[in-house]
């Protein structure tokens, strides 16, 4: 609130920035001049600290003591998010503007992850509690720590505000703003107040969050929000949330084409949540992409929110089915490797668990209990952790396929199984060394610990292979005597495979660390 006080203390930290005195009226020119924090940089956190209060994760164990019959060499070397100079990769940091998570417990963990980008959510309902006066001071330390980290800030501006007769809850309705014309006018003016604050690190603002099955009041929504935010920052990214396909996005994009106003809008977001991570291209990813270039080569897609619990839920996405610790890992692997092999950026739902307040929801790659305290990271971290680190924007992607036709199956981890196997080929250039990807996917991910035998027919050649399994990182040698060297192929036989991505490349493409 901007009481006496806090103009101050204001004044005080202009000064210590400035080192001149600046009349209030000049005040605006000076970035960030009413952050917090501005007389001293921000802190992200000790990781040090923090990690010294992490428990044991037992599945974390278990993973480390799977033995696939191959000589150990080491483990994929990771990095932190400031040694990374890009990447397409993003993680949740949402549902602080309702209070269920707390950024101080996990913060010190994000820029290890290696992650490049971070969403938040801007909560108009936490940030305006009386009208016409803004209190951002929750905000501020998320969105500039996590800038301090390396790590760039998306801000999903959302949900609705009960000092302007509208609820600031999931699935609210968007015309409870937009058929108010005074609401309407004040989130209008809530939105130019967050864009102008942050804009200095901040350029992506996502408009609203999954307001499915509302065509006419989101394009409202958009077209006018959308021109607000384009007015204080021009060069603005602005993404268009996840809808219903295909309606709500048509109808945004003919209220745009309506308009002549196709260039508002930048990028068309999507929530694939589906058991089985591998069948949401052909069902959304693909078409949505499709009917977006329609109108515009220049739009795309991104994957703006999607993770995979860790427990069997009652509630939210992919309830009822009896996900654990290893499924959430191998999930999470099959949908981030995926999206990289199609040029798709990916945001990663999410980085600790969420209090909401009916149930603690188990999609965070970090664990909390009740009181919003971290507890350990899961596997899900440490896959990401390693997808992070290697798939930056020096990996591109190169060829796709899912078939039958480069393996056979050998021996069955589950003798009693005898389902028909479909097995899905990527293959990447990084820094010029071409490394390859595989991953039964014809089913969701099991909490199976073991591995079936393949044959696999690998195009091209291979002088020194190595086999990285991709939740620890941990790299093996290929022996010789499981090597047939054809002409256009090298045939790798007795191959473990299961259905999380592995890496197969020569040793010289992948970057080692000590075991």
């Amino acid at each position: 609130m901007m009481r006496t006080p806090v103009l101050v203390w204001v004044c005080l930290a202009t000064l210590a920035v400035s080192a001149e005195v600046v009349s209030f009226k000049d005040a605006a020119k000076i970035k960030s001049w009413d952050a917090w924090g501005d007389a001293k940089p921000p802190t992200p956190g000790d990781t040090a600290v923090t990690l010294k209060k992490e428990r044991p994760c037992v599945t974390w164990k278990k993973l480390n003591a799977l033995d696939p019959g191959l000589k150990a060499i080491g483990r994929l070397a990771v990095r932190d998010a400031k040694e990374i100079r890009s990447s397409k990769w993003s993680v949740g940091c949402e549902t602080m503007d309702r209070d269920y998570a707390d950024w101080d417990a996990f913060k010190a963990l994000l820029g290890p992850l290696g992650v490049k980008h971070g969403r938040l959510f801007s909560g108009w309902a936490k940030t305006e509690q009386e009208k016409n006066t803004y209190d951002f001071s929750w905000l501020d330390p998320q969105v500039r720590e996590m800038a301090a980290m390396g790590v760039k800030p998306w801000v999903c501006l959302s949900y609705g505000n009960p000092v302007w007769g509208s609820d600031f809850r999931l699935g609210m309705k968007v015309g409870q703003v937009t058929d108010n014309p005074e609401a309407f006018e004040a989130w209008l003016r809530y939105c130019t107040a967050c864009v102008n604050r942050y804009k200095d690190v901040v350029d992506e603002w996502e408009i609203w969050n999954e307001p499915f099955g509302q065509t006419a009041e989101y394009a409202e929504l958009f077209f006018r929000t959308a021109k607000a935010i384009r007015a204080v920052q021009p060069e603005a990214k602005i993404y268009c949330t996840a809808v219903s396909f295909p309606k709500d996005y048509e109808g945004v994009l003919e209220r745009l084409k309506r308009e002549n106003a196709l260039d508002l809008a930048s990028t068309f977001l999507y929530h694939p949540y589906h058991p089985n991570p591998d069948q949401s291209y052909a069902r959304i990813a693909d078409p949505l992409r499709k009917l977006v270039k329609r109108y515009s080569e220049s739009y795309d897609i991104m994957q703006g929110e999607c993770g995979c619990p860790s427990q069997l839920e009652f509630a939210h996405a992919m309830n009822n089915i009896e996900w654990t610790e290893y499924a959430q890992a191998k999930w999470n692997l099959r949908r981030t490797v995926g999206d990289a092999a199609r040029s798709i950026p990916c945001n990663v739902f999410t980085m600790i668990d969420l209090q909401y307040t009916f149930m603690l929801q188990s999609f965070g790659l970090v664990r909390s209990n009740t009181l919003k305290e971290f507890v350990y990271r899961r596997p899900s971290y440490y896959a990401m952790q390693n997808v992070f680190s290697f798939l930056d924007d020096d990996a591109h992607p190169e060829h796709l396929a899912a078939d039958t036709a480069w393996f056979e199956m050998g021996k069955r981890f589950d003798p009693r199984d005898s389902a028909k196997r479909k097995l899905t080929a990527v293959r990447f250039s990084r820094s010029g060394k071409p490394v390859r990807f595989y991953w039964f996917s014809d089913q969701r991910p099991s909490d199976m610990l073991g591995f079936d035998r393949i044959t696999l027919y690998v195009p091209g050649q291979l002088t020194d292979p190595v086999w990285v399994e991709m939740i620890t990182g941990r790299v093996f040698e290929l022996p010789a005597e499981m090597l047939r060297r054809e002409d256009d192929r090298v045939v790798i036989s007795n191959l473990p495979m299961w259905d999380s991505p592995v890496m197969i490349a020569d040793r010289a493409a992948v970057p080692l660390r000590p075991e």
